[in-house]
């Protein structure tokens, strides 16, 4: 009987545990893709661009959420993508204006707009340590991408000018 009960503690702890360990990093990963992809679709929702731009800023739900399930998210940034009928695509930054030329009336148009929301994430392992193997025992930097169709292409009656550029 001892000598089974020294090979299960040498199968926990070298064998089991690392699985474990590297088991929950799909698991991290398949939460920060969907969270990040909800906070994208609730950009895209926005009236206006610069609400959208605003909603990053301001809404740290998605980032809190993310720590506690052991994701570590740098560098969010957001940008609108421009895609005209050739297939050509313009990124723009969420905080410049759309030129004339890339408004939905635009001569070259139609054009499809997505937003794309872009971020640097660590998944932790489930064992966290200092130093080590990424995955193993300390975090894997993942950047990851989410992409959502931009609805309101409508104007604002007050000012006359697209939503999308205001």
């Amino acid at each position: 009987m001892t000598e089974f009960s020294g090979a299960m503690i040498i199968f926990i702890l070298f064998i089991f545990t690392p699985l474990l360990n590297i088991g929950i990093l799909p698991v991290r990963y398949l939460i920060a893709h969907g969270i990040m992809t909800e906070m994208t679709h609730r950009m895209a929702v926005c009236e206006k661009r610069t609400e959208a731009g605003n909603l990053l800023k301001t809404n740290s739900w998605w980032t809190k959420l993310l720590s506690a399930c052991g994701v570590a998210v740098n560098n969010p940034s957001v940008t609108l993508l421009v895609v005209d009928k050739s297939n050509g695509k313009t990124s723009v930054p969420i905080e410049a204006a759309l030129s004339n030329d890339q408004l939905p009336n635009g001569p070259q148009g139609p054009f499809m707009y997505s937003l794309q929301l872009s971020a640097d994430c660590d998944i932790s392992p489930l064992f966290n340590a200092g130093a080590g193997l990424p995955g193993f025992t300390k975090p894997v930097t993942i950047h990851l991408t989410s992409q959502a169709q931009w609805e309101n292409l409508g104007r604002n009656p007050e000012t006359t000018l697209y939503y999308i550029n205001e």
